[in-house]
């Protein structure tokens, strides 16, 4: 990042329009993604790649139908997963 930019977040951090850094990190990225859908969209399927979201939440937070999500996860070349990931059948298992 520029000094500018550098600068002017410790400047909103020492007035205290943020609490901390990481306050107006958090705060940078929830609106870069409001405003990004296809970086959105590239982050939960990044996530779905990694198993570390369903494919509902994935929609959910991508901010389209479950179809819409499978589209996108099926043209970056990511197998859909069906039924339990391995770690939720072991869980399931256990309970039984």
């Amino acid at each position: 990042m520029s000094s500018v930019i550098f600068k002017g977040a410790d400047a909103l951090v020492k007035k205290g329009v943020y609490s901390s850094k990481n306050e107006l990190i958090e705060d940078a990225l929830r609106t870069f993604f409001e405003y990004r859908k296809d970086m959105r969209v590239a982050a939960v399927v990044e996530l779905y790649k990694n198993e570390e979201m369903s494919i509902s939440n994935a929609a959910e937070l991508a901010g389209v139908s479950t179809e819409e999500i499978k589209d996108f996860l099926t043209k970056a070349g990511i197998k859909i997963r069906r039924g339990f990931s391995k770690a939720k059948g072991e869980k399931l298992t256990k309970l039984i």
